[in-house]
C-alpha cells in the first residue's frame, strides 16, 4: 500500500470540513446578501481550509500528540469567534459585522504571530508551518510573482484595448504596498494556503502525480469560490464569474504550487495570496465585489493565464515522478 502524507480518512475529514462549512455558510450568505453588506463571509470563508486541515489532524490520536496545540487553538479560537460573530451580527441583531470582524482579523493575526513563537519549534515545522526555510528563494518568487501578475493584467488590458487604464491605475496604485499589511492579515492568508498547498496539494499529487494534482486541485480551489461568485463577486453575471474563478484558480494553483514545492515555505504562498488579493481590484476588471462580466473579459484573461501560468507546469519540478514527493516525518499516514 502506498505510503502518503495524509491519509484518505484525513482527506475525507478535511473535503468534508472544508466544503461542509462553505456550503452552510453560503446558504446564510444567500439570505443575508440583499439586505447586507457581506464582505465579511468572504473574509470568514478563507479560514476554511485550515480549520479543515487542523480538525482532520486533530482527530487522529496517533498525530495528536505531536502538533503544534498552542498554533491550532488560537487558529481555531479566533476563527471559529469570527463565523459566530458574523452570523449573530446579521441574523440576530441585523447590522452590518464588518467592523467587528475587521477588529477580530487584527487582534487574532498579531496574536497568532506571538503564539508561533511561543509554540515548540520542531512541532510547528513538522507540520508545515516553518518561517525560516529558503528565505532568499522566497524573496525572489515573490518578485517574480508581481511581475508575472502585472504581465497577466497588461496583456489583458491589451487584448481589450484598456492599456492606458492600465497604465494610469499602475501610476496611481496605492494597493500595492498590501505586503505591509501581512501581519496584520497573516490569519487570512494562511487560512488558505495552509488548506490547499499544505494538505491538499501534498494529498493529491502523492495519489495523483505533481501535474495532475494541481491542476485538479485548482479545479477545486476555483469551485470552492462559489458561494462569493454567485452573491458577491458577480450576482449579476455569475456564470462568467464562475469560469473565471476557475481559470484563475487553475493559474495561480500551478505557480504557487511551482512556489510551494521549491521553498517548502507556507508563509511565502500566503504572501503571494496577500499580494494578489491585494492588488487585485485595482489592474482588472473582472475582479472586486458586485462586477458585470462579459465573454471578452473572461476570454482575456482566459488566454493571459495560460500564457503566463501554464509554462511552469513543464518546468523540471512537475516533471518529478509523484514517488518523489517527498514523505516529511510528521506526514506518513498513521
Amino acid at each position: 500500500m502506498a505510503e502518503y502524507n495524509f491519509s484518505n480518512k484525513e482527506l475525507f475529514i478535511f473535503l468534508l470540513v472544508t466544503f461542509g462549512l462553505t456550503i452552510c455558510m453560503g446558504i446564510a450568505m444567500g439570505f443575508a446578501y440583499t439586505k447586507y453588506p457581506v464582505d465579511s463571509f468572504g473574509l470568514t470563508q478563507m479560514y476554511y481550509p485550515s480549520i479543515g486541515v487542523m480538525t482532520a489532524l486533530l482527530l487522529n490520536k496517533e498525530r495528536r500528540k505531536n502538533l503544534p496545540m498552542k498554533f491550532y487553538g488560537t487558529y481555531l479560537f479566533f476563527t471559529i469567534t469570527s463565523i459566530l460573530v458574523l452570523l449573530i451580527d446579521i441574523f440576530v441583531f441585523h447590522k452590518n459585522p464588518n467592523a467587528y470582524m475587521d477588529m477580530l482579523l487584527l487582534v487574532g493575526s498579531i496574536i497568532l504571530c506571538l503564539i508561533y513563537f511561543a509554540d515548540k519549534k520542531e512541532k510547528i515545522y513538522d507540520f508545515g508551518l516553518g518561517l525560516e526555510k529558503n528565505v532568499k528563494a522566497s524573496i525572489g518568487y515573490i518578485l517574480l510573482f508581481f511581475v508575472l501578475y502585472m504581465c497577466v493584467d497588461f496583456l489583458s488590458a491589451l487584448i481589450l484595448g484598456n492599456g492606458k487604464k492600465f497604465i494610469d491605475a499602475f501610476i496611481n496604485a496605492k494597493k500595492s504596498i498590501v505586503l505591509f499589511y501581512f501581519p496584520g492579515m497573516c490569519i487570512l492568508f494562511l487560512g488558505e494556503e495552509y488548506g490547499w498547498r499544505y494538505f491538499l496539494q501534498t494529498a493529491l499529487q502523492q495519489r495523483l502525480g505533481k501535474r495532475t494534482g494541481v491542476i485538479l486541485l485548482g479545479i477545486i480551489w476555483g469551485i470552492w469560490h462559489l458561494p462569493l461568485n454567485l452573491f458577491y463577486y458577480s450576482p449579476m453575471t455569475p456564470f462568467y464569474s464562475i469560469l473565471n474563478q476557475v481559470a484563475g484558480c487553475i493559474g495561480y494553483a500551478i505557480f504557487f504550487g511551482f512556489v510551494y514545492m521549491k521553498t517548502e515555505n507556507i508563509w511565502t504562498v500566503s504572501i503571494l495570496h496577500c499580494l494578489a488579493s491585494g492588488i487585485a481590484p485595482t489592474f482588472n476588471d473582472a475582479l472586486g465585489s458586485n462586477v458585470v462580466l462579459s465573454e471578452e473579459l473572461v476570454l482575456a484573461n482566459l488566454i493571459c493565464f495560460c500564457v503566463v501560468y501554464l509554462p511552469f507546469l513543464f518546468t523540471k519540478e512537475y516533471g518529478k515522478d509523484k514517488k518523489e514527493i517527498g514523505i516529511t516525518n510528521q506526514g506518513k499516514s498513521i
